[in-house]
Formats: C-alpha cells, sequence, structure tokens
C-alpha cells in the first residue's frame, strides 16, 4: 500500500465558500476513482500555529494506481479549476504503509 499526503496552505484572500468547495470535490473525487482505497481530508483544526490549512491522505494498492489517480481528468480539473486558484502553497510525501 501507498499513503498519498498533501497538505495544502490558501492564500489570504481564500473564503470558507471556496474552501467548502474544494471538500465537496475531494468527496466526489474519492468516489469517482476507482484506484483510491481510502480517502481523508479536511481542514486545520487549529491546535497549532503553522500548520497547513487543509490535509488530504489517499491511500493506493501500488504505485500504478497513485499515478492513475494523478493524471486522472476529474483530478486535474480539480487542481486547475477548484484548488489552483485559492492555493499558495503545498506540500506532498507517497510512503509505503507499514503493516
Amino acid at each position: 500500500m501507498i499513503k498519498h499526503v498533501v497538505l495544502l496552505t490558501w492564500k489570504d484572500s481564500t473564503s470558507q465558500d471556496q474552501i467548502d468547495a474544494v471538500t465537496s470535490a475531494f468527496r466526489a473525487l474519492g468516489d469517482e476513482i476507482a484506484e483510491v482505497v481510502s480517502y481523508s481530508f479536511g481542514e486545520d483544526v487549529g491546535i497549532y500555529r503553522g500548520n497547513a490549512d487543509y490535509a488530504l491522505i489517499a491511500e493506493f494498492q501500488n504505485e500504478a494506481d497513485l499515478k492513475a489517480y494523478v493524471v486522472h481528468p476529474s483530478h486535474q480539473e480539480l487542481l486547475s479549476n477548484i484548488t489552483g486558484p485559492i492555493l499558495d502553497s503545498f506540500l506532498s510525501v507517497q510512503f509505503g504503509a507499514a503493516e
């Protein structure tokens, strides 16, 4: 299994409606792309200062499934039209899940 972790930081001008649109889009994407084994995401709850604003964790059976997700047209549309306009920065990491 491969876990794909993404941390997103929004532009200062980002509205709650835009963040809610991200959540809705991620919810739909997780259901739409068959390669996704598990998908969780959400806003930072504000416990620590300096955190990213939003996180996503997706799990895939293998590298090929992760790569299929990344290039999937619905994922690309989300990046271009929903997260792209409000994104200030992001980090990602992929790791093999220890069992």
